[in-house]
C-alpha cells in the first residue's frame, strides 16, 4: 500500500525574551482526550495525488484553526516521516497567531464503541505555543525532525529575527567555511543575491558595456576594480571564499569548477556583480505564489533561447533565461511583482509556449534541474545572469571566473521593489 502524504505549516514566532515558539494543535476525539506527551502535532492533513501540497496546507490550518494562515514568507523545509508511512511536506512560517480561539471543523463517530450513538467531535480541540524544548516532548516523535528543520531555517535563513542583513552575514559565513555547497535559492531572503563574472582588466570595460546594453540579464549590481574584499554591497565578505561554487574558464572554455577560487585569482581581475532572480522569489512566495524549484528542493532550471543579446566588443551571446511555472490565474500577479525588482531581471520576457523562445523541451534544461509542471500551469520565463557565461564562451578571453549557475554571491543589499543604490562602474 502507497505511504499517505500529509502537509502543513511550521508556524513560529519570537517571545520578548527571545525564545522561539511554535504552534502546536492537540487532536480532538475520545481516543485523544487523556493523551498529552507526543499526541500533539503541527497543524497538517492529508492530501491526494495531484493536488497541490502547499495549498493543501494553507486549507488544512484554516480548517482545524477557524482562520486562515497569517500572510507572510513561506520556507519548505522538506519531507518529514518514515519510508512506507505517512510523509509530511512541511513550510515554515513565522508570525503570530491568537492560539485561544480556536474553531475546529468536526468529525463523526460512534462513541462509545457499538453503543449505536454517533457524536461529533472538532478535529482539533485546543493550540498552544510551546518553546521548542517544550515542544519535542508534545509532538508525534515522528514529527520531531520538523524542530530540526525549523532550526536550520532559523540558522540559516534569518527567518525568525527580521533581519536580512545578519542572515546573508552568516549564510557567506557558512560558504566560507564550506558548510553550504548547493544552490542559493531563499538564502538571507529579502537580500539581493548577485551573479560573478571575473575577467582580466584589458576586457573588463568591454564586459561592462555588454552589461550595460542587455540589462535585463545583466543589471550591474557593483563592479569591484581590483581586490576581492573591497565589496560595498557586503562588507567583510571575499569573492575567492564566499560563493558556494566557482567555474574556471580558459581561452573562453568552461575547464574547471571549485568551491574556492583563491588559487585562480590575479591582481589585474576585475570583478562584476549582476542581480539575479532569486532576489525577487521571497515576494512571490510571501504573495502565496508557488516557486517550485524551492518547494521541491532542487536548482532553478534555465534555457538557452534563440533571443540574442546586443553584442559589445568580443562579448555577444544569446539569451539564457530562468523558468517558474505559475497557475494560469496567477501569471498577471507575478509579472507585477517582478516588475517592481529590475536589479533582479524585473518582469518576465516570456510566458507560455517554450517554442516561442527556441526551447524545445523543460525537462531538458541547459542548467539546473527540471521541475514539476502541474495541469493547469503555465511556464514563465524570465532573463538569467549565466547569460554572460556564453558571452565568456564566445570572447575567449584569456582566463574568467564565474559562479556555477544557481550558486550566488549573497550582498547585504536589501532587494526592495525598487533598487535603493547607484552601481559602481568602471
Amino acid at each position: 500500500m502507497a505511504s499517505k502524504s500529509s502537509a502543513g505549516l511550521i508556524l513560529h514566532r519570537r517571545t520578548a525574551d527571545g525564545e522561539i515558539e511554535v504552534l502546536l494543535v492537540h487532536p480532538g476525539g475520545p481516543f485523544w482526550a487523556r493523551k498529552d506527551a507526543h499526541a500533539w502535532s503541527i497543524p497538517k492533513g492529508e492530501y491526494d495525488e495531484g493536488e497541490d501540497a502547499e495549498t493543501v496546507a494553507l486549507r488544512e490550518f484554516e480548517e482545524e484553526l477557524g482562520s486562515p494562515p497569517p500572510v507572510g514568507l513561506r520556507l519548505f523545509r522538506g519531507e518529514f516521516g518514515q519510508s512506507g508511512r505517512k510523509r509530511i511536506s512541511a513550510w515554515a512560517l513565522a508570525a503570530d497567531f491568537d492560539a485561544t480561539r480556536v474553531v475546529s471543523n468536526t468529525f463523526e463517530l460512534e462513541w462509545p464503541p457499538r453503543s449505536g450513538q454517533i457524536q461529533e467531535f472538532p478535529e482539533v480541540d485546543k493550540a498552544a505555543w510551546w518553546t521548542v524544548d517544550a515542544a519535542r516532548t508534545k509532538l508525534h516523535k515522528g514529527q520531531a525532525p520538523i524542530l530540526d528543520a525549523l532550526a536550520e531555517a532559523l540558522n540559516d535563513h534569518g527567518l525568525e529575527a527580521g533581519d536580512p542583513v545578519t542572515a546573508a552575514q552568516r549564510a557567506r559565513l557558512r560558504i566560507r567555511a564550506g558548510e553550504h555547497t548547493g544552490p542559493t535559492a531563499h538564502l538571507a531572503p529579502g537580500c539581493i543575491q548577485a551573479n560573478l563574472v571575473v575577467l582580466p582588466r584589458a576586457v573588463a570595460s568591454d564586459f561592462v558595456a555588454f552589461a550595460t546594453r542587455n540589462p535585463k540579464p545583466c543589471p550591474i549590481v557593483e563592479v569591484i576594480e581590483r581586490g576581492t574584499e573591497a565589496v560595498t554591497a557586503a562588507p567583510g565578505s571575499d569573492l575567492r571564499t564566499d560563493i558556494p561554487r566557482y567555474r574556471l574558464f580558459v581561452d573562453g572554455a568552461h575547464s574547471d569548477s571549485a568551491t574556492d577560487a583563491t588559487a585562480w585569482w590575479r591582481d589585474d581581475l576585475v570583478s562584476v556583480l549582476l542581480g539575479c532572480s532569486f532576489s525577487f522569489e521571497a515576494a512571490l512566495m510571501q504573495a502565496g505564489l508557488p516557486v517550485r524549484h524551492i518547494e521541491q528542493g532542487r536548482n532553478v532550471p534555465m534555457y538557452i533561447t534563440d533571443r540574442a543579446c546586443e553584442p559589445a566588443g568580443d562579448f555577444a551571446s544569446p539569451l539564457v533565461v530562468s523558468m517558474r511555472p505559475m497557475p494560469a490565474e496567477l501569471v498577471e500577479q507575478a509579472r507585477r511583482i517582478t516588475e517592481d525588482y529590475p536589479q533582479a531581471h524585473g518582469g518576465p520576457v516570456h510566458a507560455g509556449d517554450p517554442a516561442g523562445l527556441g526551447i524545445a523541451d523543460l525537462h531538458s534544461p541547459d542548467f539546473g534541474d527540471a521541475v514539476d509542471i502541474h495541469t493547469g500551469e503555465v511556464p514563465m520565463f524570465w532573463a538569467c545572469g549565466v547569460t554572460p557565461q556564453l558571452a565568456i564562451a564566445n570572447a575567449a578571453p584569456e582566463v574568467a571566473i564565474t559562479h556555477e549557475p544557481g550558486h550566488m554571491f549573497i550582498t547585504d543589499l536589501p532587494a526592495d521593489p525598487s533598487p535603493a543604490h547607484e552601481p559602481k562602474s568602471l
